[in-house]
Protein backbone atom coordinates (compact mmCIF):
# COMPACT_ATOMS: atom_id res chain seq x y z
CA UNK A 1 0.00 0.00 0.00
CA UNK A 2 3.27 2.35 0.77
CA UNK A 3 2.76 2.65 -3.45
CA UNK A 4 -0.48 4.57 -3.18
CA UNK A 5 1.08 8.14 -1.85
CA UNK A 6 -1.69 11.16 -2.00
CA UNK A 7 -1.18 13.36 0.77
CA UNK A 8 1.71 14.86 0.64
CA UNK A 9 4.47 15.88 3.46
CA UNK A 10 7.54 18.00 3.13
CA UNK A 11 10.07 19.20 5.32
CA UNK A 12 12.26 22.94 4.22
CA UNK A 13 15.33 24.53 6.03
CA UNK A 14 14.57 28.25 5.55
CA UNK A 15 17.73 28.92 8.00
CA UNK A 16 19.59 27.04 10.57
CA UNK A 17 17.07 27.96 13.03
CA UNK A 18 13.95 27.61 11.24
CA UNK A 19 12.39 24.34 9.77
CA UNK A 20 8.97 24.22 7.84
CA UNK A 21 6.93 21.60 7.53
CA UNK A 22 3.85 21.69 5.46
CA UNK A 23 1.34 19.44 4.57
CA UNK A 24 -0.94 19.16 1.36
CA UNK A 25 -3.78 16.69 0.91
CA UNK A 26 -5.33 14.14 -1.93
CA UNK A 27 -6.79 16.69 -3.77
CA UNK A 28 -4.05 18.94 -3.98
CA UNK A 29 -2.12 19.56 -7.17
CA UNK A 30 1.28 18.36 -5.61
CA UNK A 31 -0.21 15.36 -5.04
CA UNK A 32 -0.56 14.55 -8.29
CA UNK A 33 2.63 15.75 -9.00
CA UNK A 34 4.08 12.97 -6.42
CA UNK A 35 2.32 10.50 -8.22
CA UNK A 36 3.81 11.22 -11.31
CA UNK A 37 7.15 11.31 -9.69
CA UNK A 38 7.26 7.56 -8.28
CA UNK A 39 6.19 6.67 -11.76
CA UNK A 40 9.52 8.59 -12.54
CA UNK A 41 11.83 7.24 -10.52
CA UNK A 42 13.20 3.66 -10.98
CA UNK A 43 11.54 0.65 -9.67
CA UNK A 44 9.10 2.00 -6.96
CA UNK A 45 8.16 -1.53 -5.52
CA UNK A 46 11.94 -1.93 -4.19
CA UNK A 47 12.07 1.10 -1.72
CA UNK A 48 12.22 0.41 2.12
CA UNK A 49 9.09 1.17 3.69
CA UNK A 50 9.25 4.79 4.74
CA UNK A 51 10.42 5.06 8.33
CA UNK A 52 7.53 5.96 10.67
CA UNK A 53 5.06 5.64 8.17
CA UNK A 54 6.06 8.88 6.93
CA UNK A 55 7.75 9.67 3.24
CA UNK A 56 9.13 12.72 2.17
CA UNK A 57 8.08 14.02 -0.89
CA UNK A 58 11.03 16.58 -0.93
CA UNK A 59 12.84 14.35 -3.87
CA UNK A 60 9.92 14.86 -6.21
CA UNK A 61 10.02 18.54 -5.18
CA UNK A 62 13.70 19.50 -6.39
CA UNK A 63 12.83 17.22 -9.17
CA UNK A 64 10.28 19.43 -10.71
CA UNK A 65 11.93 22.41 -8.91
CA UNK A 66 8.38 22.58 -6.99
CA UNK A 67 9.94 23.31 -3.84
CA UNK A 68 9.65 27.30 -3.89
CA UNK A 69 6.20 27.17 -4.97
CA UNK A 70 5.00 24.03 -2.30
CA UNK A 71 6.45 25.92 0.45
CA UNK A 72 5.48 29.49 -0.64
CA UNK A 73 9.18 30.83 -0.35
CA UNK A 74 9.55 34.56 -2.04
CA UNK A 75 12.15 34.33 -5.07
CA UNK A 76 14.36 37.49 -4.03
CA UNK A 77 15.93 37.73 -7.24
CA UNK A 78 12.77 38.32 -8.99
CA UNK A 79 11.25 40.94 -6.33
CA UNK A 80 14.60 42.85 -5.72
CA UNK A 81 14.33 43.16 -9.67
CA UNK A 82 14.39 47.43 -9.94
CA UNK A 83 11.96 49.61 -11.90
CA UNK A 84 15.00 51.01 -13.63
CA UNK A 85 13.27 54.36 -12.77
CA UNK A 86 15.48 55.35 -9.59
CA UNK A 87 15.25 55.19 -6.05
CA UNK A 88 12.09 53.20 -5.14
CA UNK A 89 12.18 55.24 -1.79
CA UNK A 90 11.90 58.38 -2.77
CA UNK A 91 9.16 58.03 -5.43
CA UNK A 92 5.51 56.90 -6.01
CA UNK A 93 3.00 55.42 -8.39
CA UNK A 94 2.04 57.58 -11.65
CA UNK A 95 -1.33 58.57 -11.49
CA UNK A 96 -2.34 57.33 -14.42
CA UNK A 97 -0.69 54.11 -13.71
CA UNK A 98 -2.34 53.74 -10.47
CA UNK A 99 -5.88 54.34 -12.51
CA UNK A 100 -4.28 51.42 -14.69
CA UNK A 101 -4.10 48.70 -12.35
CA UNK A 102 -7.14 49.83 -10.17
CA UNK A 103 -8.60 49.46 -13.56
CA UNK A 104 -7.73 45.99 -14.06
CA UNK A 105 -8.71 44.88 -10.62
CA UNK A 106 -11.91 46.07 -11.08
CA UNK A 107 -12.25 44.19 -14.05
CA UNK A 108 -11.10 40.83 -12.81
CA UNK A 109 -10.27 39.62 -9.59
CA UNK A 110 -13.35 42.23 -8.01
CA UNK A 111 -15.83 40.26 -9.27
CA UNK A 112 -14.71 37.49 -6.17
CA UNK A 113 -14.71 40.14 -3.73
CA UNK A 114 -17.17 43.25 -4.71
CA UNK A 115 -17.67 44.32 -0.83
CA UNK A 116 -17.88 48.06 -2.07
CA UNK A 117 -19.48 49.35 -5.49
CA UNK A 118 -16.66 49.97 -7.45
CA UNK A 119 -17.01 53.89 -7.19
CA UNK A 120 -15.57 53.58 -3.95
CA UNK A 121 -12.76 52.12 -4.91
CA UNK A 122 -12.44 54.85 -7.86
CA UNK A 123 -12.92 57.68 -5.24
CA UNK A 124 -10.95 56.73 -2.75
CA UNK A 125 -7.87 56.62 -5.56
CA UNK A 126 -8.73 60.18 -6.28
CA UNK A 127 -8.47 60.97 -2.26
CA UNK A 128 -5.14 59.37 -2.32
CA UNK A 129 -3.90 61.44 -5.06
CA UNK A 130 -5.67 65.04 -4.45
CA UNK A 131 -5.36 64.35 -0.48
CA UNK A 132 -5.43 67.91 1.68
CA UNK A 133 -5.50 68.51 5.65
CA UNK A 134 -8.68 68.14 5.42
CA UNK A 135 -9.66 65.76 3.18
CA UNK A 136 -7.42 62.57 3.72
CA UNK A 137 -7.81 58.92 3.83
CA UNK A 138 -6.70 56.68 6.54
CA UNK A 139 -3.98 54.23 6.20
CA UNK A 140 -6.85 51.27 6.14
CA UNK A 141 -9.11 52.78 3.57
CA UNK A 142 -5.56 53.18 1.93
CA UNK A 143 -4.51 49.74 2.10
CA UNK A 144 -7.89 48.60 0.84
CA UNK A 145 -7.18 50.39 -2.12
CA UNK A 146 -3.33 49.87 -2.92
CA UNK A 147 -3.61 46.39 -1.77
CA UNK A 148 -5.93 45.26 -4.78
CA UNK A 149 -3.80 47.19 -7.14
CA UNK A 150 -0.69 45.64 -6.20
CA UNK A 151 -2.63 42.13 -6.95
CA UNK A 152 -3.61 43.30 -10.05
CA UNK A 153 0.02 45.19 -10.91
CA UNK A 154 1.48 41.32 -10.66
CA UNK A 155 0.64 40.13 -13.87
CA UNK A 156 1.51 43.27 -16.25
CA UNK A 157 4.71 44.39 -17.48
CA UNK A 158 4.36 46.75 -14.35
CA UNK A 159 4.81 43.99 -11.69
CA UNK A 160 7.67 45.14 -9.96
CA UNK A 161 5.46 47.96 -8.54
CA UNK A 162 3.39 45.22 -6.65
CA UNK A 163 5.92 44.33 -4.38
CA UNK A 164 6.38 48.23 -3.93
CA UNK A 165 3.18 48.65 -2.71
CA UNK A 166 2.78 45.91 -0.73
CA UNK A 167 5.40 46.36 1.34
CA UNK A 168 4.01 50.12 1.23
CA UNK A 169 1.09 48.78 3.21
CA UNK A 170 2.82 46.69 5.48
CA UNK A 171 5.13 49.30 6.57
CA UNK A 172 1.96 51.43 7.23
CA UNK A 173 -0.35 49.11 9.32
CA UNK A 174 0.48 46.36 11.34
CA UNK A 175 -2.90 44.65 10.33
CA UNK A 176 -5.16 44.69 7.31
CA UNK A 177 -7.81 42.79 4.88
CA UNK A 178 -6.46 38.92 5.11
CA UNK A 179 -8.77 38.04 1.81
CA UNK A 180 -7.12 40.70 -0.16
CA UNK A 181 -3.63 40.09 1.69
CA UNK A 182 -4.11 36.32 0.56
CA UNK A 183 -5.17 37.28 -2.85
CA UNK A 184 -2.01 38.95 -3.87
CA UNK A 185 0.46 35.70 -2.29
CA UNK A 186 -1.70 33.42 -4.46
CA UNK A 187 -1.56 35.56 -7.57
CA UNK A 188 2.45 35.60 -6.52
CA UNK A 189 2.19 31.55 -6.30
CA UNK A 190 2.44 31.04 -1.95
CA UNK A 191 -0.27 29.04 -1.45
CA UNK A 192 0.64 28.16 2.00
CA UNK A 193 0.55 31.73 3.08
CA UNK A 194 -2.41 31.93 1.67
CA UNK A 195 -4.66 29.31 3.24
CA UNK A 196 -3.51 30.85 6.52
CA UNK A 197 -4.50 34.67 6.02
CA UNK A 198 -8.09 33.04 4.62
CA UNK A 199 -8.07 30.66 7.95
CA UNK A 200 -7.26 33.82 9.88
CA UNK A 201 -10.24 35.90 7.85
CA UNK A 202 -12.34 33.24 8.63
CA UNK A 203 -12.02 33.31 12.19
CA UNK A 204 -12.39 36.70 12.26
CA UNK A 205 -15.50 37.27 10.02
CA UNK A 206 -17.15 34.01 12.51
CA UNK A 207 -15.87 35.84 15.67
CA UNK A 208 -17.42 39.30 14.35
CA UNK A 209 -21.06 36.99 13.76
CA UNK A 210 -20.48 37.63 9.73
CA UNK A 211 -22.50 33.90 9.47
CA UNK A 212 -25.27 35.61 10.83
CA UNK A 213 -27.90 37.97 9.46
CA UNK A 214 -28.31 40.93 11.57
CA UNK A 215 -31.00 41.21 14.12
CA UNK A 216 -34.48 42.73 13.47
CA UNK A 217 -34.42 45.51 15.41
CA UNK A 218 -30.86 46.37 14.70
CA UNK A 219 -30.47 50.12 13.00
CA UNK A 220 -28.75 49.49 9.87
CA UNK A 221 -29.11 50.39 6.02
CA UNK A 222 -29.52 48.05 3.41
CA UNK A 223 -26.49 48.73 1.87
CA UNK A 224 -24.75 47.90 5.13
CA UNK A 225 -26.99 44.56 5.22
CA UNK A 226 -25.68 43.52 1.65
CA UNK A 227 -22.26 44.67 2.15
CA UNK A 228 -22.16 41.94 5.14
CA UNK A 229 -23.38 39.35 3.08
CA UNK A 230 -21.30 40.21 0.07
CA UNK A 231 -18.53 40.48 2.25
CA UNK A 232 -19.30 36.71 3.91
CA UNK A 233 -20.72 34.65 0.95
CA UNK A 234 -16.86 36.31 -1.14
CA UNK A 235 -15.09 34.78 1.61
CA UNK A 236 -16.86 31.22 1.69
CA UNK A 237 -16.41 31.27 -2.22
CA UNK A 238 -12.57 31.86 -2.00
CA UNK A 239 -12.29 29.84 1.85
CA UNK A 240 -13.61 26.73 0.48
CA UNK A 241 -12.60 26.24 -3.32
CA UNK A 242 -9.22 27.51 -1.77
CA UNK A 243 -8.64 24.61 0.41
CA UNK A 244 -10.50 21.92 -2.14
CA UNK A 245 -7.36 23.05 -4.44
CA UNK A 246 -5.08 22.46 -1.28
CA UNK A 247 -6.44 19.62 0.44
CA UNK A 248 -6.78 20.65 3.57
CA UNK A 249 -10.37 21.28 6.11
CA UNK A 250 -12.01 24.57 5.59
CA UNK A 251 -13.08 26.96 8.88
CA UNK A 252 -16.39 27.56 7.45
CA UNK A 253 -19.06 25.12 7.51
CA UNK A 254 -22.57 26.13 6.39
CA UNK A 255 -24.25 24.47 8.88
CA UNK A 256 -22.70 26.95 10.94
CA UNK A 257 -24.11 29.97 8.98
CA UNK A 258 -27.48 31.72 8.93
CA UNK A 259 -27.29 34.38 6.22
CA UNK A 260 -29.16 34.90 3.25
CA UNK A 261 -27.63 35.15 -0.19
CA UNK A 262 -25.97 38.12 -1.65
CA UNK A 263 -27.59 39.77 -4.66
CA UNK A 264 -24.86 39.61 -7.05
CA UNK A 265 -25.86 37.33 -8.95
CA UNK A 266 -22.21 35.83 -9.96
CA UNK A 267 -21.03 35.37 -6.43
CA UNK A 268 -24.83 33.43 -5.89
CA UNK A 269 -23.48 31.29 -8.69
CA UNK A 270 -19.87 30.78 -7.40
CA UNK A 271 -21.67 30.20 -4.07
CA UNK A 272 -23.46 26.80 -5.42
CA UNK A 273 -20.93 25.76 -6.92
CA UNK A 274 -19.19 25.50 -3.87
CA UNK A 275 -21.54 23.61 -2.17
CA UNK A 276 -20.92 21.04 -4.55
CA UNK A 277 -17.36 21.52 -4.01
CA UNK A 278 -17.52 20.93 -0.02
CA UNK A 279 -20.01 17.72 -1.21
CA UNK A 280 -17.13 16.37 -3.24
CA UNK A 281 -14.60 16.78 -0.80
CA UNK A 282 -16.55 15.45 2.27
CA UNK A 283 -18.27 12.74 0.26
CA UNK A 284 -14.92 11.17 -1.82
CA UNK A 285 -11.96 11.70 -0.37
CA UNK A 286 -13.90 12.17 3.19
CA UNK A 287 -15.64 8.93 3.63
CA UNK A 288 -15.45 5.27 3.85
CA UNK A 289 -16.61 3.65 0.71
CA UNK A 290 -17.84 -0.39 0.74
CA UNK A 291 -15.77 -0.21 -2.98
CA UNK A 292 -15.23 1.65 -5.79
CA UNK A 293 -18.07 0.91 -7.52
CA UNK A 294 -20.04 2.58 -4.66
CA UNK A 295 -17.30 5.93 -5.26
CA UNK A 296 -18.28 5.49 -9.27
CA UNK A 297 -22.19 6.03 -7.87
CA UNK A 298 -21.73 9.15 -5.46
CA UNK A 299 -19.11 10.50 -8.10
CA UNK A 300 -21.95 10.35 -11.19
CA UNK A 301 -24.36 11.84 -8.56
CA UNK A 302 -22.13 15.00 -8.27
CA UNK A 303 -22.00 15.52 -11.43
CA UNK A 304 -25.44 15.44 -12.14
CA UNK A 305 -25.75 18.26 -9.40
CA UNK A 306 -22.79 19.88 -11.13
CA UNK A 307 -24.81 19.79 -14.32
CA UNK A 308 -27.77 20.60 -12.99
CA UNK A 309 -26.49 24.56 -12.38
CA UNK A 310 -25.83 25.11 -15.95
CA UNK A 311 -29.00 26.40 -16.44
CA UNK A 312 -28.83 29.05 -13.72
CA UNK A 313 -26.08 30.30 -14.75
CA UNK A 314 -27.26 30.38 -18.54
CA UNK A 315 -30.21 32.29 -16.60
CA UNK A 316 -27.85 34.68 -14.38
CA UNK A 317 -25.32 35.34 -16.19
CA UNK A 318 -25.97 34.92 -19.75
CA UNK A 319 -23.74 31.87 -20.76
CA UNK A 320 -22.77 28.69 -20.85
CA UNK A 321 -20.36 26.60 -19.68
CA UNK A 322 -19.56 25.82 -23.69
CA UNK A 323 -20.67 29.05 -25.28
CA UNK A 324 -18.35 31.53 -27.15
CA UNK A 325 -15.53 32.90 -24.92
CA UNK A 326 -16.14 36.13 -24.06
CA UNK A 327 -14.13 39.61 -23.77
CA UNK A 328 -13.41 41.92 -21.08
CA UNK A 329 -14.95 41.81 -17.65
CA UNK A 330 -17.62 39.53 -18.24
CA UNK A 331 -15.27 36.88 -19.72
CA UNK A 332 -13.03 37.15 -16.73
CA UNK A 333 -16.49 35.98 -14.71
CA UNK A 334 -17.39 33.52 -17.08
CA UNK A 335 -13.64 31.51 -17.27
CA UNK A 336 -13.27 32.22 -13.26
CA UNK A 337 -16.81 30.03 -13.26
CA UNK A 338 -15.44 27.27 -16.30
CA UNK A 339 -12.31 26.67 -14.67
CA UNK A 340 -14.03 25.52 -11.14
CA UNK A 341 -16.08 24.15 -12.23
CA UNK A 342 -14.72 22.07 -14.56
CA UNK A 343 -11.49 21.30 -11.87
CA UNK A 344 -14.58 19.93 -9.31
CA UNK A 345 -15.57 17.45 -12.08
CA UNK A 346 -11.55 16.65 -12.42
CA UNK A 347 -11.23 16.05 -8.88
CA UNK A 348 -14.12 14.48 -8.74
CA UNK A 349 -13.15 11.30 -10.88
CA UNK A 350 -9.16 11.79 -10.45
CA UNK A 351 -9.34 8.98 -7.66
CA UNK A 352 -10.32 6.38 -10.60
CA UNK A 353 -7.90 7.45 -12.59
CA UNK A 354 -4.75 7.47 -10.37
CA UNK A 355 -6.25 3.67 -9.00
CA UNK A 356 -6.62 2.53 -12.57
CA UNK A 357 -2.99 3.71 -13.19
CA UNK A 358 -1.49 1.85 -9.72
CA UNK A 359 -4.04 -1.28 -10.64
CA UNK A 360 -2.55 -1.64 -14.51
CA UNK A 361 1.02 -1.40 -13.30
CA UNK A 362 0.65 -3.98 -10.32
CA UNK A 363 -1.19 -5.47 -12.49
CA UNK A 364 1.39 -6.12 -15.13
CA UNK A 365 4.31 -7.13 -12.62
CA UNK A 366 2.02 -10.07 -11.12
CA UNK A 367 1.10 -11.16 -14.40
CA UNK A 368 5.03 -11.05 -15.13
CA UNK A 369 5.66 -13.47 -12.13
CA UNK A 370 4.20 -17.11 -13.49
CA UNK A 371 4.54 -18.18 -10.24
CA UNK A 372 1.72 -15.88 -8.68
CA UNK A 373 -1.68 -17.03 -8.50
CA UNK A 374 -3.76 -14.63 -9.80
CA UNK A 375 -6.95 -16.23 -11.08
CA UNK A 376 -8.91 -14.29 -8.91
CA UNK A 377 -8.25 -11.61 -10.22
CA UNK A 378 -9.99 -9.35 -12.59
CA UNK A 379 -7.78 -9.03 -15.52
CA UNK A 380 -9.67 -6.44 -17.71
CA UNK A 381 -10.73 -2.87 -16.65
CA UNK A 382 -14.20 -2.93 -16.61
CA UNK A 383 -15.98 0.03 -18.43
CA UNK A 384 -17.22 1.86 -15.79
CA UNK A 385 -13.69 2.64 -14.44
CA UNK A 386 -12.51 3.48 -17.97
CA UNK A 387 -15.70 6.23 -17.88
CA UNK A 388 -15.24 7.28 -14.44
CA UNK A 389 -11.27 7.99 -16.12
CA UNK A 390 -12.57 9.43 -18.97
CA UNK A 391 -14.66 11.82 -17.14
CA UNK A 392 -11.27 13.19 -15.41
CA UNK A 393 -9.58 13.75 -18.64
CA UNK A 394 -12.14 15.45 -20.57
CA UNK A 395 -12.92 18.06 -17.81
CA UNK A 396 -8.89 18.70 -17.92
CA UNK A 397 -9.39 18.77 -21.90
CA UNK A 398 -12.10 21.13 -21.28
CA UNK A 399 -9.93 23.39 -18.64
CA UNK A 400 -7.28 23.41 -21.23
CA UNK A 401 -9.47 24.56 -23.86
CA UNK A 402 -11.09 27.40 -22.32
CA UNK A 403 -8.18 28.89 -20.41
CA UNK A 404 -6.06 29.14 -24.20
CA UNK A 405 -9.64 30.27 -25.79
CA UNK A 406 -9.55 33.06 -23.33
CA UNK A 407 -5.96 34.13 -22.56
CA UNK A 408 -5.78 34.25 -26.72
CA UNK A 409 -8.36 37.00 -26.83
CA UNK A 410 -8.59 38.77 -23.18
CA UNK A 411 -5.58 39.96 -21.22
CA UNK A 412 -7.63 40.24 -18.51
CA UNK A 413 -7.66 36.58 -18.13
CA UNK A 414 -4.16 35.90 -19.65
CA UNK A 415 -2.78 38.34 -16.57
CA UNK A 416 -3.93 36.31 -13.62
CA UNK A 417 -1.76 34.51 -12.76
CA UNK A 418 -3.45 31.55 -10.95
CA UNK A 419 -4.16 29.93 -13.75
CA UNK A 420 -0.87 28.45 -13.99
CA UNK A 421 -2.48 25.93 -11.09
CA UNK A 422 -5.17 24.93 -13.81
CA UNK A 423 -2.77 24.92 -16.72
CA UNK A 424 -0.67 22.91 -13.95
CA UNK A 425 -3.66 20.64 -12.31
CA UNK A 426 -4.93 19.76 -16.08
CA UNK A 427 -1.64 19.11 -17.94
CA UNK A 428 0.15 16.95 -15.19
CA UNK A 429 -3.60 14.80 -15.49
CA UNK A 430 -3.00 14.16 -18.80
CA UNK A 431 0.80 13.64 -18.54
CA UNK A 432 -0.23 10.70 -15.65
CA UNK A 433 -2.38 9.18 -18.38
CA UNK A 434 0.76 9.17 -20.78
CA UNK A 435 3.00 7.12 -18.23
CA UNK A 436 0.33 4.16 -18.19
CA UNK A 437 -0.77 4.41 -21.63
CA UNK A 438 1.94 5.62 -24.36
CA UNK A 439 -0.40 5.14 -26.83
CA UNK A 440 -2.42 8.53 -26.12
CA UNK A 441 0.82 10.54 -26.88
CA UNK A 442 -1.06 11.86 -30.03
CA UNK A 443 -4.37 12.80 -28.40
CA UNK A 444 -2.68 14.29 -25.21
CA UNK A 445 0.63 16.08 -26.35
CA UNK A 446 -0.95 18.64 -28.44
CA UNK A 447 -3.01 19.59 -25.39
CA UNK A 448 0.19 20.26 -23.83
CA UNK A 449 1.72 22.18 -25.95
CA UNK A 450 -1.16 24.08 -26.42
CA UNK A 451 -0.85 25.00 -22.38
CA UNK A 452 2.85 26.00 -22.64
CA UNK A 453 2.76 28.30 -25.54
CA UNK A 454 0.00 30.22 -23.73
CA UNK A 455 2.03 29.75 -20.03
CA UNK A 456 4.84 31.30 -22.07
CA UNK A 457 2.88 34.12 -23.48
CA UNK A 458 2.28 34.91 -20.02
CA UNK A 459 4.30 37.38 -17.81
CA UNK A 460 7.30 35.69 -16.72
CA UNK A 461 8.24 35.23 -13.02
CA UNK A 462 6.44 32.58 -10.45
CA UNK A 463 4.36 30.38 -10.54
CA UNK A 464 4.38 30.79 -14.43
CA UNK A 465 8.02 29.93 -14.68
CA UNK A 466 8.11 26.76 -11.92
CA UNK A 467 5.26 25.44 -14.09
CA UNK A 468 6.70 25.54 -16.88
CA UNK A 469 9.75 23.89 -15.97
CA UNK A 470 8.11 21.14 -13.78
CA UNK A 471 6.01 20.01 -17.22
CA UNK A 472 9.07 20.20 -19.23
CA UNK A 473 10.94 18.33 -16.98
CA UNK A 474 8.63 15.59 -16.90
CA UNK A 475 8.14 15.28 -20.80
CA UNK A 476 11.63 15.10 -20.87
CA UNK A 477 11.91 12.05 -18.42
CA UNK A 478 8.97 10.26 -20.20
CA UNK A 479 10.75 10.73 -23.80
CA UNK A 480 13.31 13.28 -24.76
CA UNK A 481 11.59 13.55 -27.99
CA UNK A 482 8.11 14.99 -26.08
CA UNK A 483 10.27 18.22 -24.99
CA UNK A 484 8.40 21.45 -26.28
CA UNK A 485 10.46 23.80 -28.06
CA UNK A 486 9.22 27.57 -27.87
CA UNK A 487 7.66 28.64 -31.20
CA UNK A 488 9.81 32.16 -32.23
CA UNK A 489 8.21 34.77 -32.96
CA UNK A 490 9.62 36.85 -35.85
CA UNK A 491 11.10 40.81 -34.40
CA UNK A 492 12.47 42.72 -37.75
CA UNK A 493 15.63 40.54 -39.00
CA UNK A 494 16.02 38.66 -35.45
CA UNK A 495 13.62 35.48 -33.73
CA UNK A 496 12.31 35.81 -30.54
CA UNK A 497 10.76 33.82 -28.11
CA UNK A 498 6.84 34.87 -27.59
CA UNK A 499 5.89 38.00 -24.98
CA UNK A 500 7.51 36.94 -21.37
CA UNK A 501 8.62 33.76 -22.22
CA UNK A 502 11.30 31.95 -20.07
CA UNK A 503 12.36 29.02 -21.98
CA UNK A 504 13.00 26.41 -19.10
CA UNK A 505 15.65 24.49 -20.17
CA UNK A 506 14.85 22.21 -16.30
CA UNK A 507 17.68 21.27 -13.57
CA UNK A 508 20.28 19.24 -14.11
CA UNK A 509 18.89 15.64 -13.51
CA UNK A 510 19.77 14.11 -10.34
CA UNK A 511 21.53 10.82 -10.46
CA UNK A 512 19.12 9.46 -8.18
CA UNK A 513 16.50 9.80 -10.73
CA UNK A 514 16.12 7.42 -13.44
CA UNK A 515 14.81 8.16 -16.52
CA UNK A 516 11.24 6.43 -17.41
CA UNK A 517 13.19 5.23 -20.19
CA UNK A 518 15.37 2.93 -18.20
CA UNK A 519 11.90 1.41 -16.25
CA UNK A 520 11.22 -1.53 -16.94
CA UNK A 521 7.87 -1.67 -14.84
CA UNK A 522 6.10 0.88 -16.83
CA UNK A 523 5.31 -0.05 -20.58
CA UNK A 524 7.14 1.68 -23.50
CA UNK A 525 5.98 2.54 -27.01
CA UNK A 526 9.65 4.02 -28.35
CA UNK A 527 8.01 4.88 -31.63
CA UNK A 528 5.75 7.31 -30.15
CA UNK A 529 7.60 10.43 -30.11
CA UNK A 530 7.34 14.11 -31.75
CA UNK A 531 5.74 13.22 -35.44
CA UNK A 532 6.12 15.62 -38.19
CA UNK A 533 2.61 16.35 -37.96
CA UNK A 534 2.18 16.95 -34.61
CA UNK A 535 2.56 20.88 -34.11
CA UNK A 536 4.02 21.63 -31.17
CA UNK A 537 2.27 24.76 -29.87
CA UNK A 538 -1.23 24.42 -32.23
CA UNK A 539 -3.53 28.06 -31.19
CA UNK A 540 -5.85 25.70 -33.26
CA UNK A 541 -6.97 23.45 -30.24
CA UNK A 542 -7.65 19.93 -30.62
CA UNK A 543 -10.76 18.88 -30.34
CA UNK A 544 -12.18 17.73 -26.86
CA UNK A 545 -13.21 13.95 -26.63
CA UNK A 546 -16.68 14.48 -24.72
CA UNK A 547 -17.74 10.97 -22.82
CA UNK A 548 -21.29 10.49 -22.06
CA UNK A 549 -22.93 12.67 -19.08
CA UNK A 550 -22.19 10.31 -15.79
CA UNK A 551 -25.78 11.47 -14.92
CA UNK A 552 -27.06 9.56 -18.29
CA UNK A 553 -24.46 6.92 -19.14
CA UNK A 554 -25.52 3.74 -19.70
CA UNK A 555 -22.52 1.55 -18.42
CA UNK A 556 -23.62 1.43 -14.35
CA UNK A 557 -26.74 0.02 -15.35
CA UNK A 558 -28.68 -1.60 -12.20
CA UNK A 559 -25.34 -2.05 -11.05
CA UNK A 560 -25.75 -5.64 -10.13
CA UNK A 561 -23.80 -7.41 -13.10
CA UNK A 562 -21.01 -4.99 -13.06
CA UNK A 563 -17.01 -6.01 -11.86
CA UNK A 564 -16.41 -4.17 -8.77
CA UNK A 565 -13.64 -3.41 -6.85
CA UNK A 566 -13.42 -5.16 -3.94
CA UNK A 567 -10.86 -6.70 -1.50
CA UNK A 568 -12.60 -10.48 -2.73
CA UNK A 569 -12.22 -9.38 -6.38
CA UNK A 570 -9.09 -8.10 -5.98
CA UNK A 571 -7.55 -10.96 -3.75
CA UNK A 572 -6.70 -8.27 -0.94
CA UNK A 573 -6.59 -9.60 2.55
CA UNK A 574 -8.11 -6.02 3.96
CA UNK A 575 -11.54 -5.28 4.07
CA UNK A 576 -12.06 -2.19 1.65
CA UNK A 577 -15.22 -0.57 3.42
CA UNK A 578 -13.21 0.20 6.82
CA UNK A 579 -11.01 2.18 5.10
CA UNK A 580 -11.33 5.96 3.81
CA UNK A 581 -9.61 7.22 0.44
CA UNK A 582 -7.35 9.29 2.01
CA UNK A 583 -5.90 6.21 4.21
CA UNK A 584 -6.08 3.98 0.85
CA UNK A 585 -3.34 6.81 -1.19
CA UNK A 586 -1.59 8.21 1.76
CA UNK A 587 2.16 8.35 2.65
CA UNK A 588 0.56 7.98 6.38
CA UNK A 589 0.69 4.32 6.59
CA UNK A 590 0.24 2.49 10.05
CA UNK A 591 2.87 -0.53 10.60
CA UNK A 592 -0.07 -2.90 10.12
CA UNK A 593 -0.50 -1.46 6.72
CA UNK A 594 -1.22 -4.22 4.41
CA UNK A 595 0.81 -4.31 1.27
CA UNK A 596 -0.66 -5.50 -2.35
Amino acid sequence: MNDFPNSVSATHMASPSCRMQLYYGPTSHFSLMQHIYQDLISNPTSRPEPSGGVEEAGAGLDLFSFRRIFFGTPDFHESNKSLGTGDLSMMFLPYDLAKLFLSRFLSSLYHLMPHRPKIYYEQCLDRIYKSSPTNHLDALTQALVLLPMATAALGTEHFAWGDVLFERVKASLTAFDDVIYANYQNEQGRPNSAFLHLGSASRKALSAGLHKDVPHDVDQTPENIEERRVTFWSLYIYETWFCFHAGRPSSISLKDVAIEYAQDPFIRSLVQLCKTITRSFDEIYGQRHESLLHMWKIARSIAAELRAQEGQLQQTMGFGLDDRIQAGSLGVRQIVFITLYNHTLLLTFRPFLIFRGRWQRERNIILNQSSTNVTNRPRETPSWLNEACNHATTAAQKTLHHLCEASRINDLVLELRYHGYFFGSSVFTLIYELLHDPSVAPVYLPWVYASLQTLSTMRAGDPIASTIAAIQTVLRNINPSYEWLPLLATTGDNMAPPRGTAIQQGPTPDPRHRSLLNNPIIPQNTSVGMRPDMPTSPWNLPQVNKPENPETGGSVGSGEDLLDFTQSDMGWDFDFSTMDLEAFFSIYQSNDAPVI
